[in-house]
């Protein structure tokens, strides 16, 4: 049955409009499955290249149209942006992430003729997509397929191929069950086979408990409304919070604060945290706090989002991969002062100078601010000699969104590809701790003031994803889009080549 054209690319937007659904916090994550099936019998019903690319625009607009809806909330609520200028900034930034989608299904089109195995090149492209939109322009690493497939069998693959190997067998288990009519005993084979042979994989543990006994770790969650937390007057009930609460969970191993947990410079309030200092140094205590660091040694004032780790051990890490608009100002010169959403508060941060360690040796601690945890290769590089993954959040950005909820999803990955435990501590929610296996074992609800405690098992060793990243996946694609090409590229591309 062939569609007609509008009808095949409203199929195409409805496709992608449902794939977030199948993340963080619905996890419906059969929508996956179905989203694939629908996008490729939309790309199949495309007569002409030029529809091909509408068809995966069109996709790409109901992906991150539904999925990063999140933006439009932050300009709105936190930038001072008109609704009406937010829709449009929020469109042009789905719009241009869906161009992705378009670059893919125009070269799907134009290779499809010439491929053996079309599913294999749509398996391919989609791959290599998903690789360069996590790499372009220092990245996108959001919405991933592969965190559909966490709490399924496929999540076995994680360890070894991480979120992309997991997209890559949701890919295919899609297309084997769009095609079953062909060869269906031979398909229903391979598919259970990926499958139990995932569910077999997650039986394996890549990486071992450190020490006899687990630590016992607090996340404090203070809950400050964003139009609060950088006024004057909130700088002490807020200090007052954290200090409280860390004298009566000094029993505890590890206490973390969240992203700039303290709103103002860490020199001005190192001296008052002194107290608390040594006296967690003398009980081994070891806490962690997000804080904005400033050098003043440079000709211009340099500020750092940076984690402090200070008691039972110093330490400090500078944040490396900065959320444009958030913490710095694509072409700042044109757009700074134009509207208040290009003026955030401390939204001039620089990048490190030198290479980021683990935060502490004494707990083999890999450390990482907000947005990096979206990083699979940040991350893997981070915790291969570390033995916990702590990452501090400021989510009050987005209220009651998808993205908090996204934002844990992709913690819970990047625990499960390291074979290590994730402790996430936020303002406002969602902090949680994640077991080495990214189940989440302890959870603070949403935008209230709550303390989390529970126990955590440190794990020494490394996944074979810390040593391939994402190196092995990007062989893959490569092999399944070259595997199928004929001899004869003629008319794949302008360019004709001489025999």
């Amino acid at each position: 049955m062939s569609l007609h054209p509008k009808a095949n690319l409203a199929t195409s937007i409805f496709a992608g409009a449902i794939a977030p659904l199948a993340l963080a916090p619905s996890g419906l994550w059969p929508l996956a499955l179905l989203s694939v099936m629908l996008f490729w019998y939309s790309l199949n019903q495309s007569q002409s290249n030029k529809h091909a690319t509408l068809v995966g625009f069109a996709y790409g607009l109901g992906y991150f149209g539904v999925g990063v809806s999140w933006v439009f909330v932050s300009m709105v609520d936190h930038g001072s942006t008109h609704w009406l200028l937010a829709t449009v900034l929020t469109s042009f930034f789905c719009g241009g992430l869906a161009l992705l989608y378009a670059l893919f299904a125009g070269v799907f089109f134009r290779i499809k003729p010439h491929h053996q195995y079309p599913s294999l090149l749509f398996i391919g492209l989609w791959l290599s997509l998903d690789l360069l939109r996590g790499w372009i322009l220092t990245g996108f690493p959001w919405l991933y397929l592969g965190y559909a497939g966490l709490d399924t069998f496929v999540a076995g693959y994680a360890p070894i191929l991480g979120v992309h190997g997991v997209t890559l067998l949701l890919l295919l288990s899609s297309l084997l069950v769009f095609g079953m009519q062909t060869k269906p005993l031979v398909r229903f084979v391979l598919l259970t086979s990926v499958w139990l042979f995932g569910y077999g994989l997650s039986t394996i543990s890549w990486t071992q408990p450190s020490q006899d006994k687990p630590i016992t770790v607090t996340l404090l969650q203070a809950n400050v409304k964003l139009e609060e937390k950088w006024l004057p007057e909130n700088l002490t009930p807020t200090l007052a919070y954290y200090l409280s609460q860390s004298y009566r969970h000094l029993d505890s191993d590890l206490i973390i604060w969240p992203e700039t947990a303290i709103a103002t410079y860490w020199d001005y309030i190192a001296p008052v945290l002194q107290p608390l200092a040594q006296l967690a140094k003398q009980k081994n205590t070891q806490i962690i706090s997000g804080t904005v660091i400033r050098d003043t040694a440079q000709t211009q004032a340099h500020y750092y989002n940076s984690l402090i780790a200070f008691g039972a051990e110093d330490g400090q890490y500078y944040k490396q991969r900065l959320v444009p608009f958030g913490e710095y100002v694509p072409l700042e010169s044109w757009l700074r002062g134009t509207i208040e959403f290009f003026d955030l508060p401390m939204s001039a941060f620089k990048l490190p100078q030198k290479e980021q360690g683990l935060l502490t040796q004494s707990i083999p601690i890999a450390g990482n601010i907000c947005y990096e945890i979206a990083y699979p290769q940040l991350i893997a590089a981070q915790a291969a000699d570390a033995q916990i993954i702590v990452t501090v959040s400021n989510d009050t950005w987005f209220e009651h969104s998808l993205a908090p909820w996204q934002h844990l999803q992709m913690a819970q990955m990047r625990a499960l590809e390291n074979g290590k435990p994730v402790a996430r501590a936020t303002n406002s929610g969602v902090s949680a701790l994640v077991d080495a296996s990214g189940v989440t074992t302890h959870i603070a609800p949403l935008y209230e003031q709550a303390q989390v405690t529970g126990q955590v098992v440190l794990m020494e060793g490394s996944t074979p994803y810390n040593a391939g990243l994402n190196w092995p996946v990007l062989f893959i694609s490569m092999g399944l889009i070259l595997c199928g090409l004929r001899r004869h590229l003629i008319g794949v591309f302008p360019i004709r080549l001489k025999t």
